[in-house]
C-alpha cells in the first residue's frame, strides 16, 4: 500500500461510530511505520497516536480502528518518549554520500502486515519530476541519522527507479 492513503484520512472507531480526527502524520522508526498521529483539533488538545497494527480498514476517505482504547493520549513532554528516533514521513529531507540535499520524501511503499517500508519515492525538484517522474529508492539504501535520510550514493546516480514517466510524458507525450 501506498503511504499518502493513510494521510488525511478520518479515523473511525468500528465499536461506537466515534470519528477521532484526521490522520495527520506517519512516524517511521528503522524503515518501519510505528505509529499514525491523529490531528483531533482544538488549541488544548492532547497529542494522539496509535499503532498501525489496531487498523482494521482503510480507505481514502476514513480509517477504521476497533475502539478508542488503542490510541494513545499524552501531553507534548512525553510524546518524545514514544517517539524518540523517529522522524515523520513525509517531506522529509534526503541527502546524498557527500552531504548535499537533493530532494524529499513524497511517498512511500508499505507493507501491509509488517508495516515496513520497501522503497521511497523522493522528489527531486519540481521540473525533474515533470520531466522523469520521482525517484524511487529502496529502503535499504537510506539510512536515518541526525534528522536526515542519508543516500549511501551521488545525487546523480542514475540507478534511480523512475516511476512511470514525468507528467509532460504522460500527458502530452514530450520525449
Amino acid at each position: 500500500m501506498k503511504a499518502n492513503i493513510l494521510l488525511n484520512v478520518e479515523v473511525v472507531s468500528q465499536k461506537n461510530g466515534r470519528r477521532h480526527g484526521l490522520v495527520k502524520s506517519l512516524v517511521v522508526v528503522d524503515h518501519v511505520v510505528k505509529y499514525l498521529v491523529i490531528n483531533p483539533g482544538g488549541i488544548f488538545s492532547k497529542a494522539q497516536f496509535f499503532k498501525p497494527e489496531n487498523i482494521i480498514d482503510v480507505n481514502y476517505k476514513r480509517l477504521i480502528i476497533e475502539n478508542e482504547k488503542v490510541i494513545i493520549k499524552t501531553k507534548g513532554k512525553k510524546v518524545k518518549t514514544y517517539l524518540d528516533e523517529a522522524f515523520p514521513l513525509m517531506d522529509y529531507p534526503v541527502v546524498d554520500k557527500n552531504k548535499e540535499a537533493f530532494g524529499h520524501v513524497v511517498n512511500a511503499t508499505i507493507e501491509e502486515q509488517t508495516f515496513a517500508i520497501t522503497e521511497y519515492e523522493i522528489s527531486r525538484s519540481f521540473f525533474d519530476d515533470i520531466d522523469h517522474g520521482f525517484a524511487i529508492i529502496p529502503a535499504s539504501d537510506l539510512i536515518y541519522k541526525d534528522q536526515v535520510l542519508y543516500y549511501e550514493k551521488e545525487m546523480f546516480d542514475l540507478a534511480f527507479k523512475k516511476q512511470g514517466t514525468g507528467i509532460a510524458n504522460k500527458l502530452l507525450g514530450v520525449r
